[in-house]
């Protein structure tokens, strides 16, 4: 397809600014995503149904507690949104503040939440064909349907109520944004009059009643999700959203430049939605249910909005096939030149097979979706549990390296390691059982989310109680590189060149390697480091982590379902590694794990193809709980050599690549002075986000990585 982008709009540039300049957002933010203002009112509404006798489970009144929240949300539209939806950033009052820190002191004592929350991609397609009121009726009608003299229908009726509820709310606050935008054209003039009367007939229609335009579709979509106050994916856009496209287009009520416009409003309302440690995510390009290639003019326009924006958020991942055509992987090679650390790279057919193998049906499997960072999940019928337990499996490591003898040999320290890692694995897995269990009975998500997961409505269950179709843990791993590091160091100075025994190798971790200085040395500088195309390392990564799917292999979730873990850090390895001690690797007390699935932080010294062979060598996308492949490249690279470094990654068993296209003069500089460079972005574990917002400790970990010359 000819390559089709557009100019940014200066609508778009100033809303960018506006967003971005709105810096007391992230000190407004709370840890689990519901802004100060939503979490009063929910704990408002908590409170008063305390003694409704109508209110009998926890989940009710989670759900009436839901409720309350939207129906007394005050609408936040800002100066020339055309697409809105997004939390009331207002500064609380100060009696305000006191409710909230009485509430959050309540909080703690009454409502548990359990497992991890959100992180699903959900079906929009039943929101834009209905509508909430449409959605409404299906639920009526629903419960039309039990038999209430029947026991076994109870959990079904409190599913189909807590919905029902839930989305009266939100009707009310979809009300509420449309008499504010009507109020807001009244004191208008000119542009900005037009301009919200329009806002105002989008809102009179979305989401209330089914979307019928390319704008009212994407409304839709925002309206839904903001006030869930938590991480979830839009999917694939690209496919869902083209028949109205289209059909806009073709009648001439939407020009490309419009439609450009509005997905750069969408993608730049995560900034107000979105804090910055955290990730809302998309995915372009692949195939659809069928296996047919999705590549269209709006794969473009999402592409595009990456280069108007400028921003972490949305997390865009791009799907390869061999059938992706060389322009839009130009273009696409384009955006990551221009430093925009966006779209992340995905091997599409590697993980649709290595779902496939793991249970899931194909068609399924071609519509998977990064659930925000890496993980990998199944849109709309997914009630995975992601990133859940974590495991420091580096610390693992040396909790049974500790215990080794000079009378061992190596398979010995081998078998000693995946020992450990089996009886750990196996007591965490039960802790997230019992969880699971918990999750069931007090539900962490919003309930209105399961009308949009199969096949919730079918079983009469929320994707918390089990109703989703696929019902997977995915945990996520750490440190698992630096193990294979570990094992290959001690392979070599303990037992091929008696360099120094196991007793000796632990003393000089004890004293962090005080002493030890040219041991240090030599295991930083000579021994062969996986990542340089080294056999016997690679090997050895590969029995790490063929050691460790195997550990999992045997584990069956409280739902029936397997485990399939990930290996990834999100931005694990910096905090993780300030609590692990000095490692076989050359790494010291407190300094950071590796930062994904790549070697190593320094170890790779050989140029991304060989570096890259390593990391395919093991076979990540086994790892369907997400990998993290970081490339960090100087700038001034040619796209070019970025195409044809994706194109080969595609034809491995690799899953995800990312890049960030950096300079160390410009992050060391950005250091220093943070307000000259507010735009640089950089990859950390999965997920994006500007380098000035980052902790001391996260950014000497970026620009520790190996910079590659192409």
């Amino acid at each position: 397809m000819k390559k089709m982008t557009y100019n940014c709009s200066p609508r778009v540039s100033f809303l960018r600014e506006y967003y971005l300049n709105d810096e007391p957002r992230t000190r407004r933010l709370i840890n689990n995503c519901r802004h100060h203002i939503a979490f009063m009112l929910y704990m408002e509404g908590w409170r008063r149904c305390k003694r409704d006798p109508k209110v009998a489970t926890a989940r009710i009144r989670k759900s009436y507690a839901e409720k309350y929240m939207l129906e007394n949300t005050v609408p936040n539209i800002s100066p020339k949104e055309i697409i809105v939806g997004k939390p009331d950033l207002r500064d609380l009052t100060a009696e305000e503040q006191k409710l909230y820190a009485d509430y959050t002191a309540a909080n703690q004592y009454v409502i548990e939440n359990w497992g991890r929350k959100d992180h699903v991609g959900l079906d929009y397609q039943l929101l834009l064909d209905k509508g909430v009121v449409g959605m409404i009726e299906l639920v009526n009608d629903e419960i039309q349907k039990i038999d209430l003299n029947d026991g076994l229908q109870a959990e079904r009726y409190e599913f189909l109520l807590c919905s029902r509820l839930e989305l009266e709310g939100l009707l009310k606050l979809s009300q509420a944004y449309a008499k504010r935008a009507l109020e807001m054209a009244e004191q208008a003039e000119g542009e900005d009059k037009k301009d919200l009367l329009e806002l105002y007939k989008v809102l009179e229609q979305v989401p209330a009643k089914p979307a019928r335009t390319f704008r009212e579709a994407l409304q839709s979509i925002q309206m839904f999700t903001f006030n869930l106050y938590g991480l979830y994916s839009y999917g694939k856009p690209d496919l869902y959203l083209l028949p109205y496209y289209k059909k806009d287009i073709a009648n001439g009520t939407l020009t490309p430049e419009k439609a450009q416009e509005l997905i750069d409003c969408f993608y730049l309302l995560s900034i107000q939605n979105c804090p910055s440690w955290a990730a809302e995510g998309l995915m372009l390009g692949g195939r659809d249910a069928d296996g047919n290639p999705i590549e269209n003019e709006l794969t473009w326009h999402f592409l595009n909005a990456i280069e108007h924006t400028r921003i972490p958020d949305p997390n865009v991942g791009f799907c390869v096939t061999d059938q992706t055509s060389d322009e839009i992987l130009d273009y696409v090679s384009e955006l990551i030149t221009k430093g925009y650390a966006q779209p992340q790279i995905w091997n599409n057919d590697a993980v649709v097979e290595s779902m496939v193998q793991n249970g899931f049906d194909r068609r399924d499997a071609n519509l998977f979706t990064l659930s925000c960072c890496v993980e990998v999940t199944p849109i709309g019928c997914s009630g995975i549990n992601v990133t859940s337990p974590m495991i420091n499996v580096l610390k693992v490591f040396l909790e049974a390296f500790d215990k080794c003898t000079d009378e061992m040999t190596y398979d010995d320290v081998f078998k000693a390691f995946t020992t450990h890692f089996y009886n750990v694995v196996k007591e965490r897995v039960l802790l997230e059982n019992l969880y699971f269990l918990e999750q069931a009975r007090n539900s962490t998500d919003p309930v209105r989310c399961s009308l949009l997961i199969h096949d919730c409505i079918e079983r009469g269950l929320t994707h918390d109680s089990g109703g989703a179709r696929y019902n997977q843990l995915e945990p996520d791993l750490f440190g698992v590189i630096n193990v294979g590091e570990c094992l290959n160091v001690i392979k070599r100075i303990v037992f091929e060149e008696n360099r120094i025994t196991i007793e000796e190798l632990k003393k000089a971790l004890k004293c962090n390697y005080e002493g030890y200085e040219e041991l240090l040395l030599y295991i930083r500088n000579k021994v062969p480091h996986f990542g340089t195309g080294d056999a016997q390392s690679n090997q050895i990564m590969k029995n790490v982590t063929d050691a460790i799917l195997d550990a999992f292999s045997d584990k069956i979730t409280v739902r029936g379902s397997t485990i399939l873990p990930g290996n990834f850090s999100y931005l694990y390895h910096v905090r993780e590694g300030e609590m692990t001690s000095a490692s076989p690797d050359g790494r010291k007390a407190g300094m950071p794990l590796h930062d994904g699935c790549n070697p190593v932080q320094g170890y790779d010294t050989l140029g991304p193809t060989i570096s890259l062979s390593s990391t395919v060598f093991w076979e990540p996308s086994r790892f369907l709980g997400g990998t993290a492949v970081n490339v960090k490249i100087s700038k001034g690279v040619e796209k070019e050599k970025i195409s044809s470094l994706i194109k080969g990654y595609i034809k491995t068993k690799g899953a995800q690549l990312q890049f960030s296209v950096i300079s160390p003069e410009d992050l060391l500089n950005a250091q220093k002075n943070p307000e000259l460079y507010k735009d640089l972005l950089v990859r950390i574990g999965g997920y994006s986000d500007f380098f000035v917002k980052l902790g001391k400790n996260q950014q000497d970990e970026v620009i520790s990585r190996t910079l590659i010359e192409m």
